[in-house]
């Protein structure tokens, strides 16, 4: 009967809803040093199905069989702004707004607000990973000079002379790939500030993070153990029906 299946199936729908959010929460707890690191949230919902509108098949594997039915709608990230440090590093930029750097990587160009660029071997600007950043017209940049200066505008003076200017772009509907990088609709911007010297920090708050962590972890606790008690119940009823 549906009724035999459908607790185990409900309980172990929250366990699992449950491990899932211990996973996105481990994640951001350890990015928290991470340079402009974005934090995931977990967006839930319940499928509910009416006891009088319940469908004939009797599969557990279909959720519309189920009373209440946890599951994961969408995990989205959050690009509000982190804190912004000053490293003194001529290097090191930090965007103010809602607006995200452009680098060329061997899937495409990519977007990021992860500032800790270096110089690599042939004097081209890089992320930490080697890929090249670019200018407002998408060429990469090379920095040959020894003097290097960045206005807000993201104009880059080498040596006192105007050499490139950043790529600034703001992202329409932007969709994190990987843990640095994000994909979208890129439209040039002005309404962002660029600042050298200086990087934004992760926006994740450790101790909230912490007290979702106990409670994820607890919630599945209470799920593992409602499920051995279901499942020593029906034990009992299987034992007795023979």
């Amino acid at each position: 009967m549906a009724i035999d299946y459908q607790p185990l199936f409900i309980l172990a729908g929250g366990m699992l809803l449950q491990e899932r959010k211990l996973s996105v929460i481990a994640n951001n707890i350890a990015n928290v040093d991470t340079p402009s690191f974005k934090k995931d949230l977990v967006e839930v919902s319940s499928w509910y199905t009416d006891m009088g509108e319940k469908t004939p098949s009797q599969s557990p594997f279909r959720p519309d069989n189920n009373f209440v039915y946890p599951i994961i709608q969408n995990i989205y990230t959050d690009i509000s702004q982190g804190s912004i440090k000053e490293t003194g590093n001529p290097l090191d930029l930090a965007i103010q707004g809602e607006a995200f750097f452009a680098v060329r990587t061997p899937e495409g160009i990519r977007y990021t607000k992860k500032g800790n660029f270096s110089l690599d071997s042939e004097a081209y600007l890089v992320t930490e990973e080697g890929f090249r950043v670019l200018d407002r017209n998408g060429r990469e940049i090379r920095i040959l000079g020894n003097t290097i200066d960045i206005d807000e505008e993201g104009n880059i003076y080498v040596d006192g002379n105007l050499s490139h200017t950043l790529g600034i772009w703001a992202l329409e509907n932007p969709t994190k790939v990987g843990e640095d990088f994000f994909v979208g609709t890129a439209q040039p911007t002005q309404e962002a500030v660029v600042l050298q010297g200086f990087l934004e920090l992760s926006n994740v708050n450790a101790v909230v993070e912490m007290v979702r962590l106990i409670e994820a972890s607890r919630a599945h606790e209470v799920y593992s153990r409602l499920i051995q008690a279901m499942d020593e119940v029906q034990s009992r009823v299987n034992t007795i029906t023979r």
